[in-house]
């Protein structure tokens, strides 16, 4: 199972299109609306027994919950819609960035987007290729504040700045940094704005 979530960074907010429903978060799915044909029809919380303005702040660990309503969700999604978002798989084995095979004794978040790939997938049914950016090389950088990173895309070659942590917000991470794009020829200027320091070339 994945969900294939669009990022509008000016709003912090993500969406998530399954035919003619419509699903926005703008606090990285602690607050889920869902819309059907362009009309509201409910709002899914993670935290339904917490106060109806309540938003978890970032925790190390964050708080957990027995009432969260995003996974039944979930399975209606499943169940209705498998030729969209695949069926879901609560393994315990994952492949990680580099390519090797982790057993776990526990399932990762929401399980894996298929059997073949076996990338795990988080609450929000988004692998973690995407979250943690997976086809993007970093350079060498120290010395810059904790959590910014620069990465240039294996692909296209374009260069973000960028949140080391996650790549779009989600129930854990609800704010990040935006990715910025920037040009080659002024990533060493950008890097020594943020007192960082690279060795070689990105």
């Amino acid at each position: 199972m994945q969900l294939n979530w669009i990022v509008d960074y000016s709003q912090n907010k993500l969406t998530l299109n399954i035919e003619n429903h419509r699903y926005e978060t703008v606090d990285g799915g602690q607050n889920i609306f869902k819309y059907t044909d362009n009309v509201f029809v409910k709002r899914i919380r993670q935290f339904p027994e917490m106060p109806d303005d309540w938003v978890q702040p970032h925790m190390d660990s964050p708080k957990i919950t027995t009432g969260d309503e995003w996974p039944d969700e979930v399975d209606w999604l499943v169940e209705n819609y498998t030729h969209i978002v695949g069926e879901k798989y609560l393994v315990k084995t994952y492949r990680e960035k580099d390519g090797s095979i982790t057993n776990e004794n526990f399932v990762r978040g929401a399980g894996v987007n298929n059997l073949t790939d076996l990338i795990s997938v988080n609450r929000l049914g988004q692998p973690a290729s995407v979250q943690e950016r997976w086809d993007w090389i970093d350079p060498n950088i120290t010395n810059a504040p904790y959590g910014l990173v620069w990465g240039k895309h294996k692909e296209t070659h374009v260069i973000h700045r960028y949140g080391s942590t996650q790549h779009c917000p989600c129930h854990v991470f609800p704010k990040i940094y935006v990715p910025v794009i920037i040009s080659e020829e002024n990533l060493l200027a950008d890097v020594q704005k943020y007192n960082g320091h690279m060795s070689g070339n990105i």
